[in-house]
């Protein structure tokens, strides 16, 4: 929270984040700040607002449907990010292409408020599609993903954590369409409380990286 030696950054970031930019971003901050210590916790919005507003933590990178947040949570939007159904390679219904096709199957979710999967359900619904009825409950994304990866189970995330390389290993997305709309990826702070110099340094850093990788939203 403070600049300079003995500097310590507390901060909770989507699982998203650490698959993109923070190797990136933690070789920067290293070369400009050695000596702060880091803190990082899974930047899930029920964890991430109370830290805020608690004073546990001096930012987050998360997932936010911006006109749900408290008001004494600001919201600055980085990037917007594509969610997607996901099956493992082998899961009978690995093919589908029409929501009526998954109808009846078993899916993985997180359901907490403000959550991708708590949109899509809402989506679906508001588009008279079929929603998810058989649903296992999870919190956690890297569970979600390794509970998809080795079960017949639907699961549904970010596209660039599917998409992944390492992360993705096993897993596909469904060619399910219309898919429903991005949702904001951003810096959230406790309105009125200014960063110290090393979180500041930090915060920069994620936003330039996000900037650089992922697709911006337009400006206000």
């Amino acid at each position: 929270m403070r600049g300079g030696a003995g500097a310590h950054v507390k901060a909770a970031i989507t699982p998203l984040v650490t698959a993109t930019v923070l190797p990136a971003v933690l070789r920067a901050f290293r070369k400009a700040q050695p000596e702060a210590e880091l803190t990082f916790s899974e930047g899930l919005l029920v964890q991430a607002l109370p830290g805020l507003i608690e004073g546990k933590i001096d930012f987050a990178i998360a997932l936010a449907s911006p006109q749900d947040l408290p008001y004494e949570i600001e919201f600055e939007p980085l990037a917007d990010i594509d969610a997607v159904p996901m099956v493992r390679t082998t899961h009978p219904l690995a093919d589908a292409q029409d929501w009526s096709q998954v109808a009846d199957a078993e899916w993985v979710l997180n359901l907490s408020a403000g959550s991708q999967s708590m949109n899509l359900v809402g989506w679906l619904r508001a588009q008279g599609f079929p929603a998810p009825t058989r649903i296992l409950h999870c919190s956690s994304p890297y569970l979600i993903l390794d509970m998809v990866r080795r079960n017949d189970l639907i699961g549904y995330g970010p596209k660039v954590l599917v998409t992944d390389p390492q992360v993705g290993v096993g897993l596909r997305a469904l060619a399910l369409q219309p898919l429903p709309p991005t949702m904001p990826l951003g810096l959230l702070t406790l309105r009125g409380v200014p960063l110290g110099s090393a979180a500041k340094k930090l915060a920069n850093l994620f936003r330039r990286e996000l900037e650089a990788r992922l697709p911006t939203p337009p400006r206000a």
